[in-house]
């Protein structure tokens, strides 16, 4: 079903209750609609990897960030820039190879190898959307503290992210080997042509079906563009997407929608450490205090 966001692009969307803001979100949903919950309403649209970027940048070198922070495209800082995205990339699947562990992704699986890096912390140019606008709603939540001020609910469409991507969606299809390759390939591929294409489009991609991945009903979008021009970049992207206002006075009704869908931490996440956090945070909050005495 076609996404009543499609034409609404670029759009700062405001309404004056919570009861309003559900009855839009119920009524213009469709399959193509992605939902970013972020704790503070004016941040823009960053992978964790821009955000640790600019912050080394800032203190430790202060023409990186300039250039980091213009719009004037400098290939010698776009390729340092790649180059400390593959080191850190090679550290971490060093490491993680030398752990042992099972179930790794295979070397030519940049997006799986990422895909693990953002699940565990590392930075990458991953951001994480889901399909439940409830979903992005409580991750909007997460970690907003009183007087933080209002959260943002950003939507994007895929179905948009398509029609931007059709040079090198035809470019993937043309490829003599195409039928041969299964979704993955076919994704990181994709991904591949885009960021050579130097895009501020961010692309669309389907993690792997893990725990996490399936409660949070996530799904990935690549940032294309990470080394110069970011200004310019993150315009695009936030003309590409349409940005609800979660006033801060309604948290008290989002927190309580979300408890009664049985969005938790401990849901969410899938893990033991997560599942200890949230056993903490429901002591400490008197939600279980008479089940433990």
């Amino acid at each position: 079903m076609p996404s009543g966001w499609a034409s609404r692009l670029g759009e700062d969307v405001e309404r004056d209750s919570w009861a309003e803001c559900v009855n839009l979100l119920l009524s213009s949903g469709g399959d193509d609609a992605l939902y970013r919950g972020q704790r503070c309403f004016d941040w823009e649209l960053r992978a964790s990897l821009e955000r640790v970027l600019l912050t080394y940048a800032e203190q430790h070198d202060p023409r990186l960030h300039e250039l980091m922070m213009s719009m004037s495209a400098d290939s010698a800082t776009e390729k340092r820039v790649r180059d400390i995205e593959l080191k850190l990339m090679q550290r971490f699947r060093q490491r993680a190879m030398h752990f042992g562990l099972p179930g790794l992704p295979e070397a030519s699986d940049i997006l799986g190898w990422w895909e693990l890096m953002q699940h565990h912390g590392a930075p990458t140019r991953l951001m994480d959307w889901t399909t439940s606008p409830f979903v992005a709603i409580w991750f909007a939540l997460d970690g907003h503290e009183d007087g933080d001020g209002d959260m943002a609910l950003w939507i994007y469409d895929r179905a948009n992210a398509s029609v931007n991507l059709q040079q090198e969606i035809t470019r993937l299809r043309t490829c003599e080997d195409y039928e041969l390759l299964d979704d993955r390939q076919v994704q990181n591929r994709l991904v591949t042509f885009v960021i050579e294409a130097s895009k501020g489009i961010l692309v669309p991609v389907r993690p792997r079906q893990f725990a996490r991945a399936v409660a949070q009903q996530s799904i990935l979008t690549v940032s294309p563009d990470i080394g110069v021009g970011r200004p310019a970049s993150w315009w695009i992207r936030s003309k590409l997407a349409t940005r609800i206002r979660l006033r801060e006075e309604w948290k008290p009704e989002m927190q309580a929608a979300c408890q009664s869908m049985g969005l938790s931490r401990a849901g969410l996440f899938r893990d033991l450490d997560s599942l200890g956090r949230s056993v903490a945070q429901d002591f400490m909050s008197g939600i279980s205090r008479s089940d433990l005495y």
